[in-house]
């Protein structure tokens, strides 16, 4: 019985985008894990090994996102790197504005939206339309021709016919950790900006005398550093490892890692400063 041998292909090195810390994101907050669980259902058995490792290194040289619509390019074995797209499906125009309307009338649920948490009541308001908010795995109908439709239309130049492919994987796990920040990118992906429901509250503030603009000629009542209070914060880095990695970033370490040697360069001139000494920036 004979096997047939296919080459080894090894992808060309590149220095795009760098996946952070796509271990742990399916251990983050319930809408990362809902976008993991979304890519595991659609059974990808070893390209999902393989898209991991093209997200990590760096192998997703551009990333548009544009609405529904994402292209990408992607370095793998060949000379020429690969083009993707990805279409997301959104609800219609009347969905979508019921949709925008429910969410404009909870100043809640868009508060929540717009400091980047992703209240479970927006996926229901998504389901009463007949609609998803997380990508799915299987035809979600036909179309007038009969043909299966599916909830994300997905395109690569690679010649691997399956859909999505490594390169595709690698591009929606990037894709999970700008969600994971940002879950209002989730919303951009089915056609609804929440930046654009806000903006009627924008309108009415540009109209109103802003009372912190004329306070901001004001002097301060005390300093903005205060000597019993020096930068000793910033050796711990707490805040930055809160707030996680940063997407799209295209650093060879992670983006903590970088800033805490510039933090720790930082932070004796920083005492120095709040101590009231002199310091001489030159070296």
């Amino acid at each position: 019985m004979s096997h047939k041998r296919y080459p080894l292909r090894v992808a060309r090195g590149a220095h795009g985008i760098r996946a952070q810390d796509l271990r742990t994101l399916a251990r983050k907050d319930w809408w990362a894990r809902r976008w993991i669980a979304s890519l595991e259902a659609m059974r990808l058995g070893p390209r999902f090994g393989r898209g991991r490792q093209y997200a990590t290194d760096g192998q997703v040289t551009e990333l548009m996102l544009d609405g529904p619509h994402v292209e990408a390019t992607v370095v793998g074995s060949r000379e020429t790197p690969y083009s993707l797209s990805l279409d997301f499906s959104q609800p219609d125009q009347a969905a979508r504005d019921r949709i925008a309307a429910a969410l404009a009338a909870e100043p809640m649920l868009l508060g929540r939206l717009l400091t980047d948490d992703l209240p479970t009541e927006i996926e229901s308001l998504f389901h009463a339309e007949g609609y998803h908010l997380f990508p799915q795995a299987a035809p979600v109908g036909r179309d007038p021709s009969g043909r299966l439709v599916y909830d994300v239309k997905m395109h690569c130049s690679c010649p691997d016919w399956a859909r999505p492919c490594k390169h595709l994987v690698a591009v929606m796990l990037l894709l999970g950790e700008e969600i994971a920040q940002r879950p209002s990118s989730l919303l951009s992906l089915r056609g609804i900006e929440v930046e654009d429901l806000a903006g009627e509250d924008e309108d009415v503030r540009r109209e109103t005398p802003d009372a912190f603009a004329e306070s901001a000629t004001e002097p301060l009542s005390s300093p903005p550093f205060l000597p019993h209070q020096p930068f000793t914060s910033l050796s711990s880095l707490s805040t930055l490892k809160r707030l996680g990695p940063i997407p799209f970033w295209r650093g060879t370490a992670r983006c903590v890692d970088s800033l805490a040697r510039i933090y720790g360069r930082c932070q004796p001139v920083a005492t120095d400063a709040g101590g009231g000494k002199s310091i001489d920036l030159r070296g």
